[in-house]
């Protein structure tokens, strides 16, 4: 079953589908379901649900009769309307990242590339603080936020497979200057996670030279088809070109990368170096 996120994807998409299939316009569509045109174009954006009485109405118009296929639609329709944990946190967050969570806690897979800090899904609560706002009031529902992220992925009982690959600075850059017991306190978390089932952590050297991962950090994410979701620059895109680029990409960082066995013995090393 999809959830909220997902869901809504798949059938703003479907809905195009469908409306381009009968070689309809959307002021056509609109006039004649008695909706505003701006009311179409935002159910065909995914900026709004549908309710599934409009469903079952614009259904109808483009004469969709199959029970099945009514009955997939629907469910679609229902599941966006679903509260979600992160719900709650809505008013302190932008809208594009509480996008991005509802994808997140969706995939099957999720590859990232950090080359400044840990990345969230890594952090531990001491790092995530160090890491914030320190004038912010809402920081401390930041961190609880994201450790949220953290417990509702990975105590599941199918986690997604994690992989991240890590600029080898970011072990050795600590969020509070003279605080190196911070600092290993994520280390030996990151070495802890990277030793999980579905985790798969490994570490650019220095030494790798140019590589595509210059060009900053990202996040990919996939739900076991080919379509994937990637984060960039606290942006969303979901173009298939993009995506399968940012594929190719990570697929070239892994090759850098140390191996996972290599990559446990240089954490614990600058974690002993840092004790």
């Amino acid at each position: 079953m999809s959830g909220p996120i997902v869901g809504k994807r798949r059938l703003r998409a479907e809905l195009r589908r469908l409306r381009r299939e009968r070689e309809l316009t959307q002021d056509l569509v609109a006039a004649e379901m008695e909706w505003s045109l701006s009311k179409l174009i935002r159910i065909e954006n995914g900026t709004v649900a549908i309710s599934v009485s409009d469903l079952r109405s614009l259904l109808a118009y483009y004469r969709v009769h199959d029970p099945r296929t009514v009955d997939e639609l629907l469910e679609l329709a229902r599941a966006a309307k679903r509260r979600m944990w992160w719900d709650e946190y809505r008013p302190m967050l932008v809208q594009q990242l509480i996008t991005y969570v509802g994808f997140e806690a969706e995939a099957t897979r999720i590859g990232e590339f950090a080359p400044i800090m840990f990345p969230t899904l890594l952090q531990t609560r001491r790092y995530a603080h160090a890491t914030a706002d320190p004038e912010s009031p809402l920081t401390e529902r930041r961190v609880e936020f994201h450790a949220r992220r953290q417990e509702e992925l990975f105590n599941r009982e199918e986690p997604p497979r994690v992989q991240v690959i890590l600029d080898e600075s970011v072990l050795r850059r600590g969020p509070v200057p003279g605080d190196d017991a911070l600092l290993v306190d994520q280390l030996e978390h990151t070495i802890e996670f990277a030793q999980r089932p579905y985790a798969d952590v490994r570490v650019v050297p220095i030494n790798a030279g140019y590589h595509p991962g210059w060009e900053g950090d990202f996040t990919l994410l996939e739900f076991g088809t080919d379509d994937g979701v990637l984060y960039r620059q606290q942006l969303l895109w979901e173009e298939p070109e993009l995506i399968g680029q940012y594929r190719g990409i990570l697929e070239r960082l892994a090759q850098r990368a140390l191996s996972q066995e290599a990559t446990l013995d240089l954490l614990r090393q600058v974690a002993g170096e840092l004790k």
